[in-house]
């Protein structure tokens, strides 16, 4: 039996058909029409100038494009302030600004304006700020660039703090009610500017928004999923050379939303995390093709290390977990800053649990980036504890931390007291049905990725496990076979252990999206799985296989019992199933020296012995051993029979043996060893037998 990580929320339970999930996938996100919502485009844009504020932004970009003044789009270093930043620097650059970029270093600076940054642009002499994707929580180092006499335009969709910046100029997504939506991403809110500015804008270059609305994970409806509609109908053939040059690099085409989620954004995003982030900017306004070349390579070289250090980083990171903490908060100066939030959303997703991940540098600084689960609203719970950090900001979901090592036991200590006076704390799964294998096919996989709907999240009752494989050390795939008599291959990433603690016959139930795995031209159906269970009690056999030493160290030694074939009766076998009640058992492999231990009782064996030996007044124990054909272990014992008999007596490997009148009858019952090893046999037979049997004999003495 294996239990889930997490609480399963079905969200409809009845049996449906294609059509009809395909209904409820849209009724979930809101969806009523949705042939209409599959054709929203240009057509569905709201006016920019419903924007409170639009007008005059609009007419202070005119005036110092006119004035020639010298303005700074100031960004963000993730995806969506790459490409909020790309956006208005190409607008501007239409128009005939003298504009220029820049973004904070994640390490020497962190997120957002600083007053390290305002004291730069202050001393290089611009004229107007713009920042993108960040700025409304800046309150002090706006006034302080107004103070000299630098005018800032505010565009951003983070939350902002009682205090907004004193700017006359903020663009904000939701703090605005005029405007019809309010969940436009950083890019978004940029784009709505360069709207404004030229309305021909949108049609050159709306890939851009899509990708900061799919990167920064944005609900798909209304105005965004018209900008995702006509942004992946652009991509391939984008007005944006550094995009089309990216996408011939890696020899892909753009079909959906996955293919920007898992091989656009994150390379882009590696800039950020590894190196320089205004690379990636230049990647996206540029138009020299050397350059661009040179900045692609970059950014393919920063994703290859991204990765290999989040490897590392989430191997260090899972040692230093304490299982027993309901909050996760782990520090270490080898964490590696840029790839924070990817550890820490790993954790999260391993331990079900909000979670907090921290480099802490030889000053003893910490900055850390935290993820939380279900409707746990992290942002608020820092808000409530804001006297202990220094700088944090972000969404419900995922926020930035800066503050004093010293206060992160405390931080732990208030987090923890807060989360144990919350009902139900728990990691939950949202999962719209479940789904009859019938539907597992590649039609259904194709229905879903037409409206846009591949990450949907099912339930697979009752999957027959045929085999799996632990691949890379870390990942385990498994090959099972549906109620239809079809193959699938399911893939639970980062988790090594169920391969060692499955059984094949096992039925599993997993929660996890079904797609279509693509390699060198051929298609397979795949389920990338998200939790799992197993609702039955197990037998695991390793009597046979190489890899038992390795596979104990992934054992559920809580919930497990290892069975050996070392029990002195079956009544001692039975009554320690009965004391642990496992819910899963290991059979460990068959002690060779037990093999013999079967023949000690063989009454052939045994007359073929006392023959031999009684063919001689002495005999050699040696001897005997070759002529026997058997081990040095099994002679001991059939000696130590007779011995016992009162038919033989040993003496340094000397065998005599004692006269007893002809026709005396022997019985094999009153020797102790004969016996003990009869009862022991019984065991030994019992765990040599084949699994049905043994599964019959354990679920038996479970009852």
């Amino acid at each position: 039996m294996i239990l889930p990580k997490n609480k399963w929320i079905i969200q409809y339970e009845n049996n449906y058909n294609d059509s009809e999930i395909i209904d409820i996938l849209h009724k979930i996100r809101g969806i009523d029409d949705y042939i209409k919502y599959q054709n929203l485009g240009f057509k569905d844009f709201y006016d920019p100038f419903l924007f409170k504020n639009m007008d005059i932004v609009i007419k202070k970009i005119k005036l110092s494009i006119r004035n020639n003044e010298k303005i700074l789009i100031y960004g963000d270093y993730d995806v969506d302030g790459i490409t909020a930043t790309a956006i208005l620097y190409r607008a501007l650059k239409d128009k005939g600004a003298n504009v220029y970029f820049k973004v904070p270093n994640r390490f020497s600076e962190g997120y957002g304006l600083s007053l390290e940054a305002v004291d730069e642009i202050i001393e290089d002499e611009y004229n107007l700020v713009i920042t993108v994707d960040n700025g409304i929580t800046s309150v002090d180092e706006i006034d302080k660039l107004l103070k000299h006499g630098i005018s800032v335009i505010v565009t951003d969709h983070h939350e902002q703090k009682e205090e907004l910046p004193h700017s006359d100029y903020i663009i904000h997504s939701y703090i605005n009610h005029d405007y019809p939506f309010e969940s436009l991403c950083g890019a978004g809110v940029s784009f709505k500017i360069a709207e404004a500015l030229d309305m021909e804008f949108i049609r050159k270059y709306v890939d851009l928004v899509m990708l900061g609305t799919i990167a920064d994970m944005m609900p798909l409806i209304d105005e965004n999923k018209a900008i995702v509609n006509e942004g992946i109908k652009r991509i391939n053939n984008s007005n944006v050379l550094g995009l089309r040059m990216l996408l011939d690099e890696l020899n892909l085409s753009i079909k959906g939303i996955k293919d920007i989620s898992f091989n656009i954004a994150p390379k882009i995003n590696s800039l950020g995390r590894i190196g320089d982030a205004s690379v990636a900017i230049d990647l996206l306004i540029q138009d020299d093709v050397d350059k661009i070349k040179s900045d692609i390579k970059a950014l393919l070289d920063a994703d290859t290390l991204r990765k290999e250090l989040t490897i590392q980083n989430t191997d260090l990171a899972y040692k230093l977990i304490i299982p027993s903490d309901n909050v996760i908060l782990i520090y270490s100066p080898s964490f590696y800053e840029g790839v924070l939030g990817i550890i820490a959303q790993k954790v999260m997703k391993k331990t079900g649990k909000i979670t907090g991940v921290f480099n802490v540098n030889q000053e003893n600084y910490a900055r850390g980036s935290f993820r939380t689960i279900g409707d746990y609203n992290i942002l608020e719970m820092l808000e409530k504890n804001s006297d202990l950090l220094d700088k944090f900001g972000g969404h419900e979901k995922a926020c930035g931390v800066s503050m004093k090592a010293s206060n992160i036991k405390e931080l732990k200590e208030r987090l923890s007291k807060e989360v144990s006076h919350i009902i139900g704390y728990e990691s939950t799964i949202d999962c719209t049905v479940r789904l009859n294998h019938t539907l597992v096919t590649t039609q259904f996989v194709n229905e879903l990725t037409k409206y846009d709907m591949q990450d949907s999240t099912f339930i697979f009752k009752d999957l027959q496990v045929v085999s799996t494989a632990l691949l890379a050390e870390k990942h385990t795939k498994i090959k099972a076979k549906l109620s239809t008599g079809q193959f699938i291959s399911i893939m639970v990433f980062n988790d090594a252990r169920l391969s060692f603690n499955l059984a094949n016959g096992d039925l599993i139930d997993i929660v996890g999206e079904l797609n279509i795995n693509s390699f060198n031209s051929y298609e397979t159906l795949q389920i990338i799985a998200k939790d799992y269970k197993v609702s039955s009690v197990q037998i695991i056999d390793y009597r046979n296989r190489f890899d038992f030493k390795q596979a104990a160290e992934y054992f559920d030694k809580e919930n497990g019992l290892i069975l050996r074939d070392n029990f002195d009766t079956i009544s001692d076998l039975n009554l320690l199933i009965q004391e642990q009640d496992p819910s899963i058992i290991y059979l460990a492999p068959i002690d060779n020296n037990k093999l013999d231990g079967i023949k000690v009782t063989d009454s052939k064996l045994l007359r073929e012995a006392i023959y031999l030996i009684s063919l001689k007044y002495e005999s050699n124990e040696i001897m005997l051993q070759k002529e026997l054909k058997i081990s040095k272990y099994l002679l001991n014992n059939i000696l130590t029979i007779f011995e016992e008999l009162g038919l033989i007596t040993r003496n340094n490997g000397r065998v005599q043996n004692l006269p007893r009148e002809r026709g005396t009858k022997v019985n094999l019952e009153n020797s102790k060893t004969y016996q003990e090893f009869k009862e022991q046999n019984e065991v030994v037979s019992l765990m040599r037998s084949d699994i049905k049997i043994i599964k019959k004999y354990v679920l038996e003495a479970l009852e």
